[in-house]
């Protein structure tokens, strides 16, 4: 289903893994080279300043390669700049897949943009003529995305596509009626919520997919608390609903919504210190300037000068306080970098691809995915 070579991101993967062992002097300098010459890469992966100068002049060449065409041919074609949209973005993916199997473009910034292009290309030309509704353009988008996410493993696909699932739920709660109107907010909570705990052990199990599932855990898990937070609801409920409040004025389950917006991100922390989890503490403490925006949105206690001054210097005292507790390992937390794993599940990775390596013949035995950043197949990178 990838369209990248399947071979070549295990050996990506490999040699990741080599160099981490490599820095932490797990294995010598001999065997790193072994491991780099027993596993080779072909894919054009440019450093990041090139891949994103070839994105820019990716997108630059498609929307002019678009506008000539269209000026061209607007005159036979008025009412038609519609199919010529979904015309070019098939040839977008048609080019995609020729730079990804020819040319061995991976993560190089032309890949990103023919994607993005031949996707939002595609999009438009399916939504722009007929005035879709708000249901009606979320669907479209989830299974544009959907199928980008299983063929190329972008990431941010697959961030939008879980977000136009969410629309979907949305939209459907609008038009379904009052009383689902009343309870969209806690569907959409439901619904994230159980994304997270389908995504949460699904990286693992598909490893090919693994960086693009963690984006959307990341995502779901912003998602079930935007979905509860005060501010949020209040105010997408009174410029959608015209519910007209006014200052001072609450929503149905006001209180509700009050418990969501200060009780979740310490359920987040909570957990994460409970289960060592990196991507639950960070989202955690990132959500706790959203507490803060929310009831300083609502009740004004001090100036935001003084409010920001005051945080800034608590952060500052709190995060110095803490690096220098955790000097010394405390209950499993430390501020110091140390190797992911022990020092045995290391010796046994590097006795597996140093096995690997001197072993006659090519290929793992079995499919490791991963590699890269940011968008195509098997990406990964710690958030």
């Amino acid at each position: 289903m990838i369209a990248y070579n399947q071979e070549w991101l295990n050996n990506q993967h490999i040699r990741q893994e080599a160099v981490s062992a490599f820095n932490k002097n797990f294995i010598t300098k001999e065997e790193h080279q072994a491991i780099t010459e027993k596993y080779p890469v072909a894919f054009y992966m440019p450093n990041l300043f090139i891949r994103i100068g070839l994105f820019v002049l990716t997108i630059i060449i498609l929307l002019f390669s678009f506008g000539l065409v269209s000026l061209v041919i607007i005159d036979s074609i008025e009412n038609s700049i519609g199919g010529l949209a979904i015309l070019f973005g098939g040839l977008g993916f048609v080019a995609l897949e020729y730079m990804i199997k020819t040319k061995k473009h991976y993560c190089s910034g032309v890949d990103d943009a023919m994607l993005w292009g031949a996707g939002i290309s595609l999009f438009c030309g399916i939504s722009i003529p007929n005035e879709f509704g708000g249901l009606l353009n979320s669907l479209f988008i989830f299974i544009i995305c959907s199928l980008a996410t299983l063929r190329y493993a972008d990431k941010l696909m697959a961030v939008v596509a879980f977000l136009a699932m969410l629309g979907i739920l949305f939209y459907t709660c609008v038009e379904t009626g009052s009383t689902a109107k009343a309870i969209a907010p806690f569907i959409i909570m439901a619904a994230s919520l159980a994304t997270y705990f389908a995504v949460y052990p699904a990286k693992k199990r598909y490893l090919l997919y693994s960086s693009s599932l963690l984006m959307v855990e990341i995502a779901a898990l912003i998602s079930l608390y935007a979905a509860g937070n005060y501010y949020v609801v209040r105010e997408i409920s009174d410029s959608m609903f015209q519910l007209n409040l006014q200052p001072g004025d609450t929503i149905p389950f006001g209180w509700l919504f009050w418990i969501f917006t200060a009780l979740i991100p310490v359920i987040y922390l909570a957990r994460g210190i409970q289960k060592k989890d990196a991507v639950l503490l960070r989202v955690g403490l990132l959500l706790f300037a959203a507490i803060v925006f929310t009831v300083r949105y609502y009740h004004s206690l001090l100036p935001i000068e003084i409010i920001m001054t005051i945080g800034g210097i608590v952060l500052m005292t709190a995060a110095y306080g803490l690096m220098k507790w955790l000097t010394k390992p405390v209950h499993g937390f430390t501020s110091l970098e140390i190797p992911t794993g022990n020092d045995m599940d290391k010796m046994q990775i590097e006795s597996l691809i140093l096995a690997q390596t001197f072993k006659p013949g090519t290929g793992t035995d079995r499919p490791i995915s991963g590699g890269g950043d940011f968008g195509g197949g098997g990406a990964s990178g710690e958030y």
